[in-house]
This record gives C-alpha cells, structure tokens and sequence, in this order.
C-alpha cells in the first residue's frame, strides 16, 4: 500500500475541524505537531494556508484551493490502493459511509458486520446525518458513499433505489385504545395522542404528506411529545397509552418479542424508498463493492430482513 503523505493528512483534518487540537485528536498526534506539519506545508506553497481572526481559524483562498486538490490527491491514492489490492484478489483500504437516522440505526450495522466478515481489510466509518447533511458529506469529500431516506433536487448527484420501506402506525401491546387485530380508519387519528421525532424530520414529512392525502390536516393530530430519537420513542411508547409512526424496520425487534404491535389505518399509505446516492461519475473501488454486496445480499425483491 502506499501512503498519501502524512502532512496533507493533518492540513485535510484541520481544514475540515478548523480547529488544530481537534485535528491533533483525529490524528493522534499533538498539537504542536500539527502546526509543525501545516508549516512546512505552507513553507512549501511560499503562502499561508489558514488565517486567524480573533479566536476563528479560517482556510485563505490557497488554503481552500489546496484542500480541494488535496481530497482528489487522497482518492487517486485510495483508488490506486484498491487496484493493487484487487491484482491479488484482495479489496483493503478506508470506506466512508453516510446515513441517515433509519438506516443508520436499524439497517446498515447488519450489513456492515457481513461486509467486514466477506471484506475484513477493508475499515469502515458510517457518519450520520439526514439528505441534505449526506450530499455535503458527499461533495466536500467526506464520504465516498452515502444512503438515505428521501430523494432531493440536487443534480449533481446520482440517486439508486435501494430498498423498501413502510411507515406504520405502532403502539404498545396493552394498550386499552386498541382492539387486538382490528384496524382503524384515517378519522379515528384524531382520537389517538402521539409521540413524533423532532421538527425537520424526513420520517415526518412521509407522514405529513400521507395524512393530508387522507383528507386529515397535520395540524389536528394531538401530538403531545417530540423526541429526538426513534429509540427514546419506542422506550416511551412501552410506558404510555400514545402512538406512533414508525419504520417497520426500527420495530422490528418490538414486533417480535411482544412489546409493540402494529395497528393497521385503513386507506393510509406511508411507503417510501431508502436510496444510495453519489455525485454522478465513476465510483471508486470500495463504494462500489459496498453497493453490490449490499444490493446481491440484503435488498432482495427491494426488502431488507433484519438478522439474516
């Protein structure tokens, strides 16, 4: 393998923090020595690459330029690493994946175990983040791949439909609200208190668009609590009488082991897709490797089953 050299590592990693003991923690190494390398480097470019103002570190315009040049010098490198090891029948190096909450949680830790098991020279590092956290990830070169709850407007980037997905309406086995196995129609939600993620939630806005179609404004459901997570709402859920809307994927456990049921509406739909997403153009060695794994073993017929 050979390596990118060490000090556009450290300029790559202060860039990205803009702060140089972050960058001296990233890279294990210490903060003198990280203002050691970004001076050598600047030495070597005969001008500053960042500039202080008051207590802010920012890149100057050669500064921004290099790191623009240097993230494409880190993927010739990994790319060319890639082919080396794919002359020997081996794939190794550094995948970066992002994801939004959902597949983050629930999905991907599944595949990236049977991934490292199939791959093991291959490291991994999932950064969590929703669509529009994803592509900036994505442009700025932070990540090599990313897969995502919702589609956008971006054109730069390159949208494949990966998986299936169902919202469902999803509450605790006991609760006296509910008739084991009956379902309920679109009205009866007004009757309901609910539990939701936060404003700005793409979970949310599956929901919201699925209401409204039903003839239901947003506004008139009795949504009494906001959460952050859909883990500290299935742990709510189990000790109220509310409700939910919740991914079949994220309950999945809940289902079988008896805590939470399902509580089919009748007339309401909350399909969505998950997608893989990358700036258009060639995808490097590992991505793509990634993407095929998980396409040829867990999205069979566009579903994903937990614990296979």
């Amino acid at each position: 393998m050979i390596n990118v050299d060490f000090k556009i590592l450290v300029f790559i990693s202060a860039a990205r923090h803009l702060n140089f003991t972050r960058a001296a923690k990233e890279m294990n190494i210490s903060q003198p020595a990280v203002s050691k390398n970004i001076q050598e480097l600047e030495s070597q470019a005969g001008r500053n690459l960042f500039e202080r103002s008051g207590h802010r570190l920012g890149l100057t315009k050669a500064g921004a330029l290099f790191l623009e040049h240097a993230l494409k010098i880190t993927a010739v490198y990994q790319n060319f690493n890639c082919e080396l090891g794919l002359m020997e029948g081996i794939l190794s190096g550094e995948l970066r994946l992002g994801a939004s909450t959902t597949l983050a949680h629930f999905i991907l830790p599944d595949i990236i175990a049977a991934f490292h098991l199939a791959f093991p020279n291959i490291t991994l590092n999932v950064l969590q983040g929703n669509t529009r956290n994803i592509e900036d990830f994505l442009i700025n070169h932070t990540i090599d791949l990313g897969v995502v709850e919702g589609l956008s407007d971006n054109v730069a980037m390159k949208y494949e439909t990966f998986l299936k997905d169902e919202i469902v309406l999803v509450t605790r086995r006991e609760n006296p609200k509910i008739i084991p196995g009956q379902s309920i129609d679109t009205a009866q939600l007004l009757d309901l208190e609910f539990v939701l993620r936060e404003q700005g939630s793409g979970t949310n806005d599956v929901i919201r668009r699925a209401v409204t179609n039903a003839g239901i404004s947003w506004q008139d459901l009795h949504v009494k609590v906001h959460l952050a997570s859909t883990e500290s709402i299935k742990s709510f859920l189990r000790k109220t009488d509310c409700f939910s809307f919740l991914s079949v994927y994220a309950i999945h456990k809940e289902i079988q082991n008896g805590e939470l049921v399902v509580v089919e509406v009748e007339n309401l739909c909350m399909d969505r897709s998950f997608y893989f997403v990358r700036p258009h153009g060639v995808i490097g060695h590992l991505p793509e490797a990634f993407r095929r794994f998980s396409m040829t073993h867990y999205a069979k017929n566009g579903i994903f089953t937990p614990g296979e």
